[in-house]
């Protein structure tokens, strides 16, 4: 797997050949890492580097939980308007940030060397490209061994969860996970966020042998009474709901005619983020295991 994902990373080496202003040379690894991008926050996080300073410190450990952010990780503010006194005085060698960073580049380069990636979310198999992004950022700070390690333990625990499906009981569309499956995020009452099999979740889907409801591209925002086109789906969102949606699958009428919510295939997945990298990957993988082992389990008392 490793060899493959060297040969497919063109996308981050690309990126990486940006690291350092014209006529400057990076001698040695990065060691105060600033990163207004919270996926490659993750990315930075996961290969055992403990940023200086990242975006929106609450708002990250919100949503990206399999991470674990240090009480000295100093937050600089909002994505896309860092706090630049305080970037300043951090004194970062290296700030990593996203394309969506584009018209700050110059700005943060008077800071110190730049480096854009997180280019994985525009591939067709985003984790996979987020797998060779984590190995090049990992040659660029020292840390390849760190990475090398961290995509054999992804590896494992993503073959596991797909052991783990394989193995529940129900054939021919008796389980949840035998069904095609919706994986939404609530954008509203009324709209949802539905994934397909280019998206962070779908190609996991696919990995693990699960059926997208979807056929194809990765995301698309649409009314939920859509979701009713394929009705022997099953629908899995993402938790928590804003008090507005928990409210409309209470007293909606509509909802309550979708045929996932009166045959009782409906199933809430604790947060993870849809542009996650590898630890988000193999959180994803325990939450899936979790949701349909609940899901049957419950069947059975039935």
């Amino acid at each position: 797997m490793l060899s493959a994902l060297l040969g497919a990373s063109a996308l981050a080496a690309t990126a990486l050949s940006d690291v350092a202003p014209a006529g400057d040379a990076l001698v040695a690894p990065p060691r105060r890492i600033v990163v207004l991008d919270w996926g490659l926050t993750e990315m930075v996080l996961s290969i055992g580097v403990v940023p200086v300073g990242i975006a929106n410190t609450r708002d990250f450990r919100r949503n990206f939980t399999a991470c674990d952010v240090p009480a000295s990780v100093v937050d600089l503010g909002l994505m896309f308007q860092p706090n630049m006194e305080l970037l300043f005085a951090l004194r970062p060698d290296l700030i990593v940030i996203s394309p969506a960073h584009a018209t700050l580049r110059a700005a943060l380069e008077r800071v110190a060397p730049t480096v854009t990636l997180g280019r994985y979310r525009s591939s067709g198999t985003p984790y996979t490209a987020a797998r060779a992004e984590t190995l090049q950022l990992a040659r660029l700070l020292g840390r390849e061994a760190r990475a090398v390690a961290l995509l054999a333990q992804a590896d494992t625990a993503l073959d596991h969860a797909r052991t783990a499906l394989a193995a529940m009981p129900g054939a021919s569309g008796a389980s949840a996970k035998d069904r095609p499956l919706y994986m939404v995020n609530f954008i509203d009452e009324a709209h949802v966020r539905v994934f397909g099999p280019n998206s962070f979740y779908g190609e996991l889907m696919t990995t693990f042998g699960l059926h997208n409801a979807v056929r194809s591209g990765a995301f698309s925002t649409t009314g939920f009474d859509v979701l009713g086109n394929v009705p022997d789906a099953t629908l899995l969102y993402m938790k928590p709901l804003a008090s507005s949606v928990a409210n409309m699958m209470k007293t909606s009428p509509l909802w309550h005619a979708m045929p996932f919510t009166n045959e009782g295939r409906m199933m809430g997945l604790p947060r993870v983020p849809p542009d996650g990298c590898v630890l988000s990957a193999m959180l994803f993988a325990r939450v899936l295991v979790d949701a349909f082992e609940h899901a049957d389990a419950a069947k059975e008392r039935a």
